[in-house]
């Protein structure tokens, strides 16, 4: 939810919005000098920048999305090593100079029409489908932000996405060329196929021991000794100094106390609301109403529905006419008052439903008060001893010295490879493993180094203490090893010689269905493959080379389960007719448009990244993002 109520615009906006500044980054490159702005400042893009705060909350909200989309956590050297870091500050930057440009031509949004947009978020919404402030107050604060950040944030995005949709907003692709597109991507074959897998051949039998001795020889490599580190780390990890901590009743009612407006729920009315075009018009329509004429009868003679009228449930804040909400929320559940010379026009109300301010009682929220003082105690505890151990640091004592003094946890690793591995193969546990590895085998023994962040405010402090360099094993050591790495390649190497053999024959003419009877297998079909798909055994290698050739065609494919081969041949090629309607043609036609938005978007944004006008800075940049600060160029 987070990441969407940051973004400056979803779909092709966010699309061509990133493309301008990756393609401004590829040819004028990024400013390595970055003087003269506070530390808090990431980057700066003409007179607009981007804080190391929001850069980290982005960064982190992000790596938890994916994280929830492939089913486990993304850490923070996997979300580097695919370049996540970049890709987020490259998309911030470009909003940044999208919003400088936009409000040089002083694009804007009111106040009112913002809070119609937050008011109508559906994140926001409670049980009775309306705003829920206190769910509102409580998702921000869940998510670290404040509420004037997160407000200013929708101005941003809202002001931004005027100034895209105005550039580039309606631009279609020609229908030939969705036409064309979806033809290409719905053509439909059926294949035939038989596999080609170890039961085609001679059974690998133990090697030996000349042909195991060449085989090691020339793939030694492959059974090379890692290099191996000692570690020694500190460990400050938020979570555990959180379950330490001891949380009072007496503390959980001062906090509750100190926040109770964030757990109040303000009164809301539902007003009904007809508005005149002019005085005379409304002072009418009062004299029927004085008349005896009913309020609903009322409407109904001016071709007004019920809907048409009414304004909603709202808060008072949510109404927007000044003079319409002071007037509704002074009066009765069920008067209607006589004409109000509003900010839009005179109008006549109703005050349809009355529902009265609530407090959420302490008990439903201690649970939630309860983590928090804790977490925000650890966050504190956390914050003091990050000081107190790079001051034992600095005066020259060792990790585990500090660790000791201080009263804090610490592991030695006697021995680990880049991979996690210990000596004896069994996986070695660290905290924020992945970062510290990546570190560890970048540092220097005895080098001082950065501590790595994990977590939520966690950090690692480590330090190499001894290094086993790579080593050429014996074949006696990786035997068993070696022995399976042989039966392997050789069982590869004799499927792939039959298959070439059947291929040949299979190209001479010879029926897919007599060399299936030859393996002892009968030939399957797959029928209604698209170019994109798969079908059984028929997997993506398959499938491309499949329609790769013209009807009739034949072809060997490596299998998607090496080191089986799939011999093939394509019986049947159906051409699939246009409907403008479906929803494959609908999809392309809409990829086809942001695709072409996109350009228009990136021509546009082009001058916005002249030579000098974005400059990052690259030691906070590298803090922020887990990498070693001793690189100092950002690659984009």
């Amino acid at each position: 939810m987070l990441d969407r109520l940051r973004q400056g615009a979803s779909g092709w906006v966010a699309k061509g919005l990133l493309a301008i500044l990756m393609a401004s980054f590829l040819f004028w490159g990024v400013s390595n000098q970055f003087r003269g702005y506070g530390s808090d400042t990431l980057a700066k893009v003409g007179s607009e920048t981007v804080t190391v705060p929001a850069f980290d909350r982005t960064l982190r909200n992000r790596m938890e999305q994916m994280g929830q989309q492939t089913g486990r956590p993304l850490t923070q050297e996997q979300a580097r090593m695919m370049g996540l870091p970049q890709q987020v500050l490259s998309q911030m930057v470009t909003q940044a100079a999208l919003y400088g440009q936009a409000r040089r031509m002083h694009i804007g949004i009111s106040d009112d029409k913002l809070a119609q947009q937050i008011g109508s978020d559906p994140s926001f919404k409670g049980m009775d489908g309306q705003f829920d402030r206190t769910r509102f107050q409580l998702l921000l604060r869940n998510a670290g932000l404040r509420q004037v950040d997160y407000v200013q944030d929708m101005r941003e995005n809202a002001v931004r996405r005027q100034l895209a949709l105005g550039v580039a907003g309606g631009i279609q692709a020609p229908q030939p060329m969705v036409d064309a597109l979806y033809r290409y991507q719905n053509e439909e074959r059926t294949v035939s196929y038989v596999v080609v897998d170890g039961s085609a051949i001679e059974a690998v039998g133990e090697p030996d021991e000349k042909a195991l001795a060449d085989y090691f020889d020339k793939n030694k490599d492959q059974f090379q000794a890692p290099e191996y580190r000692k570690l020694g780390v500190l460990v400050l990890d938020p979570e555990k100094i959180a379950a330490a901590q001891t949380v009072t009743d007496a503390d959980i009612a001062q906090a509750y106390q100190s926040r109770k407006d964030q757990f109040a729920t303000p009164e809301r009315r539902d007003i009904e609301q007809i508005g005149f075009k002019s005085a005379k018009d409304a002072q009418d329509a009062q004299a029927k109403l004085n008349a005896g004429t009913s309020f609903d009868d009322l409407a109904k003679s001016l071709n007004l529905s019920p809907d048409a009228i009414d304004l909603g449930l709202k808060t008072k804040a949510e109404v927007i006419d000044s003079v319409v909400a002071d007037a509704a929320f002074a009066a009765q559940q069920g008067a209607v008052l006589p004409v109000l010379d509003g900010k839009l026009g005179p109008s006549i109300i109703r005050v349809k439903q009355v529902e009265a301010s609530r407090v959420t009682p302490q008990e439903a929220v201690a649970p939630q008060l309860r983590t928090e003082i804790a977490n925000q105690r650890a966050r504190d505890a956390v914050s003091g001893i990050y000081d107190k151990v790079q001051d034992e640091l600095a005066a020259g004592t060792t990790l585990q010295e500090t660790a000791s003094k201080l009263k804090v946890e610490y592991r030695a690793v006697d021995g680990v490879d880049s991979d996690g591995k210990a000596p004896d193969g069994k996986p070695v546990d660290l905290p924020a493993g992945p970062q510290v590895l990546s570190a560890a085998f970048q540092s220097e023994q005895g080098a001082e180094n950065d501590p790595i962040r994990f977590g939520q405010g966690g950090f690692v402090f480590y330090s190499v203490l001894g290094i086993t360099p790579a080593r050429d094993r014996t074949l006696d050591e990786a035997r068993a090893r070696v022995v399976s790495a042989w039966k392997n390649h050789e069982t590869e190497n004799r499927i792939a010689a039959k298959a070439n053999d059947l291929f040949g024959r299979l190209k001479d003419g010879t029926p897919l269905q007599t060399i299936a009877t030859e393996l002892g297998k009968s030939v399957s079909v797959a029928e209604h493959v698209k170019r994109n798909g798969s079908a059984g055994d028929l997997g993506s290698n398959a499938v491309a080379q499949a329609f790769a050739g013209t009807q009739g065609s034949v072809a060997d494919a490596e299998a998607d389960t090496p080191p089986n081969r799939i011999l093939l041949q394509v019986d049947l090629i159906t051409a699939p007719a246009f409907f403008a309607e479906s929803g494959d043609a609908k999809m392309i036609q809409s990829r086809l448009d942001d695709m072409m938005q996109s350009d228009i978007l990136q021509a546009y944004g082009s001058p916005f990244m002249q030579p000098g006008r974005v400059s990052i800075n690259q030691e906070a940049f590298a803090r922020v993002s887990g990498q070693n600060s001793g690189n100092s160029d950002t690659q984009f």
